[in-house]
């Protein structure tokens, strides 16, 4: 499941340019990751200007951008060069995100603790049966309907308003798939559950007009 959540977010990351979804899977499960990330886009940027690669991107940068402004008049000569760029790069953030994950035991996602695995069958359920139950245990693991009291989601997260985040059981949301529970302040909270987040929080809501839901015992 995790595999598959992150070939997502690193395809559309690729040919759209949009990269929030990826980064938001490791910018408050590991922060350390996220600083990496900037300093490095902001070296790639730099070598770039003085490489002197213009390029007249429309849009977010991507693979599809690209293809359509290489034969742009505004786009320079060696604007080729971001493909070698890319490719250094790569390899640059494998490796430094390889020894930072493993040198600090970072929990990105796919490298939770054992007792923090999924463990139920409707996580990986595409039927509307599986879905409404995988709703109904979220609401249940960020504290019942009585804790809940806003639902939004975005392409990865849940975004929750509760009464008390205290009360939001994290090892139970990681059992039902999510790869991490971010704690903003006192009332807000982000589950990140990967692609399926806008179509658990429609179900979330549908669950909740029908009728309370008790805290789940952890």
């Amino acid at each position: 499941m995790v595999g598959g959540m992150l070939l997502s977010v690193a395809v559309t990351a690729f040919l759209t340019g949009v990269t929030e979804p990826l980064e938001f899977l490791f910018m408050f499960l590991a922060p350390l990751l996220y600083l990496l990330h900037a300093l490095l886009t902001g070296i790639s940027l730099f070598v770039a200007t003085l490489l002197g690669i213009h390029a007249g991107f429309s849009f977010s940068a991507g693979a599809i951008d690209y293809a359509l402004m290489y034969n742009l008049p505004a786009a320079s000569q060696n604007v080729w060069m971001l493909l070698v760029m890319g490719v250094v790069f790569f390899a640059i953030y494998f490796v430094v995100f390889s020894l930072v994950i493993r040198m600090f035991n970072l929990k990105t996602p796919g490298r939770e603790d054992k007792e923090d695995e999924i463990v139920t069958e409707e996580a990986n359920s595409n039927t509307e049966e599986g879905l409404n139950q995988l709703a109904t245990n979220y609401i249940a693991a960020v504290g019942g309907t009585d804790n809940l009291k806003a639902i939004d989601a975005c392409i990865t997260r849940l975004r929750l308003t509760v009464a008390d985040s205290a009360r939001v059981n994290d090892t139970m949301c990681k059992r039902l798939g999510a790869s991490g529970v971010v704690k903003l302040n006192k009332q807000t909270i982000q589950v990140i559950v990967g692609a399926k987040a806008e179509s658990i929080g429609d179900a979330m809501k549908k669950v909740v007009a029908r009728g309370p839901v008790s805290s789940c015992v952890s």
